[in-house]
């Protein structure tokens, strides 16, 4: 549980970070992110930070592994800075709005277009504001892993991930880290 402290502790510190990014649409994506949802919602209704503010700390949770992992990629493979923020911070996007309810009982909001569509949904909503590389692209689309292949009934196949991996090493390692901070960190 995070106090609210935490909560704005950690909203100031992710707009911090996105401010700091040279982008086209960059101070209109934190626009959004500020009029949404994004820092006082959940992260899951029950896996992981199913608290107020579990989305946003889920998010910052997966910077600095995600910064060390780029750090020992080859020179030639590494990801600037403002590519790791986006990743990061904004992969899982698609949860603004998801989650009603309150601490306890949340739920997830029927007919919210992430329960279909989650890593796609993310990339849609970023794209209204900033223009994102296809790394950036494929790591946040496949940031489940072989899940984002199957969550959309095969629109994905295991070879479209294998291709993506082939293109970036950090379409797998980020899946990696997703997945650790959201299954073995609860």
């Amino acid at each position: 549980m995070l106090t609210e402290s935490e909560i704005l502790a950690n909203e100031t510190y992710i707009i911090d970070l996105l401010k700091d990014i040279k982008r086209e649409g960059i101070r209109d994506y934190i626009h959004y992110l500020k009029n949404s949802d994004f820092f006082i919602a959940p992260a899951s209704t029950k896996y992981h930070r199913d608290y107020p503010g579990g989305l946003a700390e889920h998010c910052l949770n997966l910077l600095e592994p995600l910064k060390l992992s780029n750090s020992r990629l080859k020179r030639e493979e590494q990801l600037p800075e403002d590519s790791l923020v986006i990743i990061a911070l904004c992969h899982d996007i698609c949860k603004e709005g998801l989650y009603i309810g309150e601490y306890g009982n949340y739920r997830t909001l029927e007919g919210h277009p992430a329960n279909n569509k989650h890593s796609i949904l993310s990339i849609e909503r970023i794209k209204k504001y900033i223009r994102l590389t296809r790394i950036e692209r494929d790591v946040i689309l496949y940031h489940m892993g072989l899940f984002s292949c199957y969550e959309y009934g095969m629109e994905y196949t295991p070879e479209d991930l294998i291709k993506a991996i082939k293109r970036h090493p950090l379409v797998q390692i980020f899946a990696a880290i997703d997945m650790e901070e959201t299954h073995w960190q609860r």
